[in-house]
């Protein structure tokens, strides 16, 4: 700047010699400049045509007037020009820092030039000489000062004749020295350029007039008003922006003083779970006795007769203004939430879409819940079986809370559960139980689960081993931990027992305690505790902790309180796994009324039915029938939920039996006590016991009473009566029958004795009371393996030492048989008592024993030694002849005579001893053929006659040479007879031989085919 400033100030210097050298041609210039100027502004007086035509010469605006003021008041030397100059330009170059560009002039209404001021056009000026080199500001400087739009708004000639004042904002120093000096600097601005002007071509018409000026203002004018707009727009969003902001922090700001970040989250108080007694429960009305408010619970199921006492939920009367369900906690609490749910039916629809919630402490004064605005309306369910939770905004401390129904669907229907949290006090609740055991409460998925069940075996490993029993529809491993001082191989002479879980998935709280029972027997074990070392060194313990891991992934998203009744009841497939295994009651109870069994079809380890597997069986299904096959296992017990019991089989009712069925019943005057009993309560209703009816009802009392609060039915069932009588267990056909159930498989196709244990009516229970599940279940689960060791155990072996695999084991007056493991041994539970026991082998004599069982602890050895017979020669004679009956008659040299036989000598043969032998024969068969008559008579006109007793003959069936009653005549009755319940009518001739242990060389029998 400062550079620019002083070849400015060179040039004027130079100008400034030319002046005064040609003095007298300026004056005449300047007066002709002047002329000129006043014209065109209409401030000049009117002159002569000879004036008119130098002015139209002229090409330069009002510079003459100014000159000759500059003239007039020229004072100052070049020196002092100078320093003002510098002066001025060091407080623009300054004010210039603080500023993007320069102000323009001080008039604002002077246009602003968008370019830099070009010289005048060739064509006007072709001769126009080049400037010489000078800084190009000098050049714009002088251009402005030809503006003459602005001017004409001035008023009086002194102040409108400035034309020097620039518009050009790149030379600041020489307006600023204008505005100083006020017209010395203008003076000089003219001096330089007049030279110049004078020197080119003359024009016809002012040069100013090529601009217009007029649209130049207009679009300025348009630009500033639409920089104004933009700015009032800006302006505008700007405050929206802020306006929001505002109403957002606000929002925030209430929003975190009325409502706390997280609601408390707190247990149920216990309505599902019947921790809440029936007193605790109270409604303004009842539709019907049925729809009590003690039926108002989550989850609550319905009797099949939804009209019956037994209802699906708390139903108000109609006709009642008011309706309200309350629920006493007893003490004050603090309700953090409410769990509604429609109406169990299978007909209506019923359930509450909408209420109030209030709170009391005397039960008198109600204070309805309010969101800071009015009372807060809670929305309920949309539909019947579907749980739908509400949660307060903060804690509400009372006793009382009363559930306020505003709308509902079809009838006022309710089932709800209440979340609530106890208050720290001296006072003890079940809800606060320490257990006495430090594990893990909590719900695990299937990845904890696994991840639990690895530390355990890493904990125990010399006890424990991980397996799989095979995988579920959706490729989840049905994991198991193995128990045992020998893990992975059978011992022999110890018992295997099982306890499953996770059959239904949704019942959770089974797999629960496996998970706890896994730990609290290692922990045990290692700890020294005599009862777990006793119970693990012998017994080899099978723990499944979930047999449907698929439906429990998904019942476990849901959580424990908002999955319905169903959810996760069924595999992915659609199937229930305990009601899916083959039914073998139907295969066994068709073959006794044909009287298949034992000969054709046994009474134990029956076949699968043909192509059976491949139907309709669950993946989960294949793989346990396959797990049970392998193992021989002896007890076992699966654990459920929904109830509070222990039910035993049969599960399956059969079909009601008639006596005047001949081919089954005798007259009652041949039958004992028991099967006259039996009968008895076939006429009441189905057959539902087993043959080990005593022993089940043994192994569920074990249970249930060892249970803290199974046994506790004073207040009912879950859901019902109490049909238990007091004790805690059921036969499953008599309360709920299935078909195909787990229980009756176990029994007809293995050896095992299974039950199911119902756990409680809450299936997938809080975390908070798995503490008080585990106390309450601890010791019943103990006890119940330790029943394992009940009856009679042993080992079977031939002559040689050699285990007899698959050997059948009976028990005299109990139709049910089991058979030995791979290694020779077996257990066969039984009550104290004594016990003829006979042990059966394919080509082995077999071997009748009388077993004691006592009621110490531990099972009764009883092993057998078994000879080998003649068995497969006599089957294949049986097949020769198509298994007709056979008769034994003794040899010739050892038959017994008659008194009219006694006197011939024993060298008498020939032709009179084979005389003697037909005589006989036919005697025989004269007298079979008369007591099937009478037998026959008497089972159809219900006679009881006796025959009369016949004389001694010549053959004997059996070791008895004579009978007294034909129906103890082994040799008489028939194959087919050998199911009936009577002794005498039970066995075939072949049952009552009782052979000796040691190998015989030869019979003394001879067989003959009738």
């Amino acid at each position: 700047m400062r550079a620019e400033v002083l070849a400015v100030w060179v040039g004027l210097s130079l100008c400034w010699a030319l002046v005064g050298t040609e003095e007298s041609t300026e004056k005449q210039q300047l007066s002709r400049v002047q002329a000129q100027v006043r014209e065109p502004q209409g401030l000049t007086r009117p002159r002569r045509e000879g004036d008119r035509e130098d002015a139209e010469m002229s090409d330069e605006p009002t510079e003459a007037p100014v000159e000759e003021k500059a003239k007039a008041k020229k004072k100052k030397t070049p020196e002092e020009i100078e320093a003002a100059r510098a002066k001025k330009a060091a407080e623009k170059e300054a004010k210039a820092k603080k500023q993007k560009g320069p102000k323009p002039t001080k008039k604002p209404k002077a246009p602003k030039p968008t370019k830099k001021p070009k010289p005048p056009k060739p064509t006007k000026k072709p001769k126009l000489p080049k400037p010489t080199k000078k800084p190009k500001t000098t050049v714009t400087t002088v251009q402005p000062e030809i503006s003459p739009p602005p001017l004409e708004e001035e008023v009086g000639l002194e102040t409108t004749i400035r034309p020097e004042i620039p518009t050009e904002p790149v030379e600041p120093d020489l307006d600023k020295l204008r505005a100083g000096y006020k017209k010395e600097a203008t003076t000089t601005e003219v001096i330089m350029y007049i030279p110049e002007e004078t020197t080119s071509v003359p024009f016809l018409g002012p040069w100013y007039e090529e601009y217009d000026y007029t649209d130049l203002a207009s679009a300025l004018a348009k630009k500033q008003e639409e920089e104004e707009e933009r700015a009032r727009k800006e302006k505008a969003e700007k405050a929206e922006r802020l306006r929001k902001q505002w109403e957002e922090e606000e929002a925030e700001r209430l929003k975190k003083t009325a409502f706390p970040a997280e609601p408390k989250k707190c247990p149920p108080l216990g309505l599902e779970s019947h921790r809440v007694e029936d007193d605790q429960l109270l409604a303004s009305s009842q539709s019907q006795h049925g729809f009590a408010a003690q039926r108002g619970r989550l989850n609550m199921q319905s009797s099949e007769n939804e009209d019956d006492v037994y209802g699906g939920a708390w139903c108000a009367e109609p006709e009642e203004k008011e309706h309200w369900f309350q629920v006493d906690a007893r003490r004050e609490v603090e309700f953090t939430g409410v769990i509604t749910q429609g109406r169990n039916s299978e007909q209506h629809e019923d359930f509450v879409s909408s209420y109030f919630v209030a709170f009391s402490n005397d039960s008198r004064d109600w204070t309805v819940l309010h969101d800071g605005y009015a009372e807060w309306l809670f929305y309920g369910n949309v539909d019947k079986e579907t749980p739908v939770m509400s949660q307060f905004a903060a804690p509400v401390v009372a006793r009382y809370i009363r559930i306020l129904p505003q709308s509902w669907n079809g009838t006022m229907c309710l089932r709800a559960e209440v979340l609530a949290c106890q208050l720290p006090s001296s006072y003890h609740s079940e809800n606060e139980v320490n257990a006495s055991d430090d594990l893990d409460f909590r719900h695990h998925n299937y990845k904890e689960m696994r991840q639990m069940m690895k530390v355990i075996n890493e904990e125990c490993p010399n006890i424990t081993r991980i397996y799989n029993i095979g995988k579920s529809s959706q490729g989840l491993k049905m994991y198991a931990m193995e128990i045992s001082d020998n893990p992975g191989e059978h011992e022999t002479g110890e018992p295997e027992f099982r306890y499953t879980a996770g059959l239904h998935g949704n019942e959770a709280l089974g797999r629960e305690l496996l998970l706890l029972l896994m730990q609290f027997l290692c922990k045990e074990y290692k700890d020294e505790n005599p009862r777990v070392r006793r119970l693990v060194d012998g017994v080899r313990i099978h723990l499944v902790p979930s047999l449907n891991p698929d439906a429990y992934e998904l019942a476990y998203e849901m959580g424990s309180e908002m999955g319905n009744w169903a959810l996760g009841h069924w595999t992915e497939e659609g199937y229930d796994i305990f009601q899916n295994f083959p039914d073998l009651n139907s295969v066994l109870w068709g073959a006794e009324d044909r009287g298949w069994v034992p000969r054709i079809v046994p009474n134990h380890h029956i076949p699968l039915p043909e192509n059976f597997l491949g139907g309709s069986l669950a993946v989960e299904t294949k793989a346990i029938i396959s797990w049970m096959e392998r193992n021989p296992f002896v007890l076992g017990a699966n654990l459920q939920g929904g109830e509070k019991m222990v039910v035993y089989p049969f599960d399956m009712q059969r079909p009601p039996i008639s006596l005047t069925d001949s081919r089954r019943w005798r007259a009652n005057a041949e039958m004992n006590e028991e099967t006259w009993a039996r009968i008895q309560r076939q006429n009441e209703g189905a057959l539902r016991e087993t043959p080990d009816d005593a022993m089940f009802r043994w192994l569920a009392m074990s249970f249930a009473h060892s249970h803290l609060t199974m046994t506790e039915t004073y207040r009912g069932s879950c859901h019902g009566d109490d049909v238990t009588g007091g004790q805690g267990i059921v036969n499953r056909a008599s309360w709920k029958p299935v078909v195909g159930s787990m229980n009756d498989f176990s029994y007809l196709h293995t050896n095992c004795f299974e039950l199911s244990i119902f756990l409680g009516c809450d299936k997938f229970p809080h975390e908070s009371e798995l503490p008080l599940e585990w106390e309450n279940n601890r010791e019943a689960l103990l006890s119940f393996m330790e029943q394992v060791n009940r009856g009679i155990k042993g080992i079977v072996r031939d002559m040689e030492g050699n285990p007899l695999p698959n050997a059948t084991i009976s028990v005299e007056g109990i139709r049910h048989d089991v058979k030995t493991a791979s290694s020779g041994d077996y257990w066969r539970l039984l009550n104290p008592g004594e016990y003829k026991v006979t042990a059966k082998a394919d080509g082995h004599t077999s071997q009748t024993r009388l077993c004691m069982v006592g009621y110490d602890t531990g099972a009764t050895p009883c092993s057998f030694t078994l000879a080998k017979s003649n068995w497969d020669r006599i089957k294949q004679i049986l097949a020769l002849n198509g298994k007709r009956p056979i008769r034994l008659v003794t040899k010739t040299n050892s038959v017994k005579t008659t008194a009219s036989s006694t006197t011939a000598a024993p060298a008498l043969m020939g032709r009179e001893t084979q005389a003697n032998s037909q005589k006989a024969e036919r005697l025989r068969r004269l007298r079979l053929m008369r007591l099937r008559r009478l037998r026959e008579r008497r089972l159809r006109g219900r006679v009881t006659t006796t025959p009369a007793t016949t004389t001694p003959t010549t053959t004997t069936t059996t070791t008895t040479t004579t009978t007294t009653q034909p129906p103890e005549t082994k040799s008489t009755t028939s194959w087919y007879d050998s199911w009936f319940p009577v002794n005498s009518w039970t066995e075939n001739p072949f049952d009552t031989l009782i052979f000796d242990s040691a190998p015989t060389q030869e019979y003394q029998f001879e067989y003959t085919i009738d």
